[in-house]
């Protein structure tokens, strides 16, 4: 897999967008999971404020991304959870966002199934999560998901059928990126080029190829 540049200037700045508020009470730990045979081994050059998300009011808070917007696509505001974040449809029922996580973030595998589970499917095995197609993003390769079901996000009280999500997931040494988009199946194959046409816009600030911000 191709090393993704700079990775380090993108958690830095995760730290400093808005975010939730942070867990202040002392919390049992009562799993544990095996870290991912996917994962790549940290490199010890890089600070723990890269790979902690630790705050750094030194670094500057402008998003380390460019992009170019989809026509039609609604920009939302960008936190620590969603680096990017767009809706778009008649009624804004579909979304698509990337956001990013230090280090293997639980898993290839297990971010996968959380994915397919969301949509009620059951999970695949490491030998079927092999024969995934790639797709290029930000200078390396990704897995790309397509599932198809009844799409439960996190805090939904029901879910909601027909609706198929694409996704991709991407891990670098310190940083593991996610695209994301949901919606009525329908809704979603008519802004599948828009998906492929943003994912190939994204990079990082300051690259010498110029793509039209957003």
């Amino acid at each position: 897999m191709k090393f993704i540049p700079r990775h380090a200037a993108l958690c830095l700045v995760l730290a400093t967008l808005p975010a939730c508020k942070r867990v202040e009470e002392r919390m049992e730990i009562t799993e544990t999971r095996e870290v991912s045979t996917y994962a790549r081994k940290p490199s010890p050059d890089v600070p723990s404020s890269a790979r902690f998300f630790d705050e750094d009011k030194n670094e500057p808070k402008e998003n380390p991304l460019v992009w170019k917007s989809p026509e039609g696509w609604k920009e939302g505001r960008a936190s620590q959870m969603r680096l990017i974040d767009f809706k778009f449809g008649p009624a804004d029922e579909g979304e698509c966002y990337l956001s990013a996580m230090p280090g293997p973030a639980g898993g290839l595998v297990a971010n996968i199934n959380r994915w397919r589970t969301q949509m009620g499917q059951p999970p695949l095995t490491d030998a079927e999560i092999d024969k995934l197609p790639r797709k290029p993003l930000m200078g390396g390769e990704s897995h790309f998901v397509v599932v198809d079901g009844a799409f439960k996000g996190m805090g939904a009280e029901s879910a909601k059928t027909g609706y198929r999500l694409l996704g991709l997931i991407q891990q670098a040494p310190e940083l593991t990126i996610f695209v994301k988009m949901t919606g009525p199946k329908e809704l979603v194959d008519q802004n599948t080029a828009a998906f492929d046409a943003f994912c190939a816009s994204v990079q990082f600030r300051g690259k010498t190829e110029k793509v039209p911000s957003h």
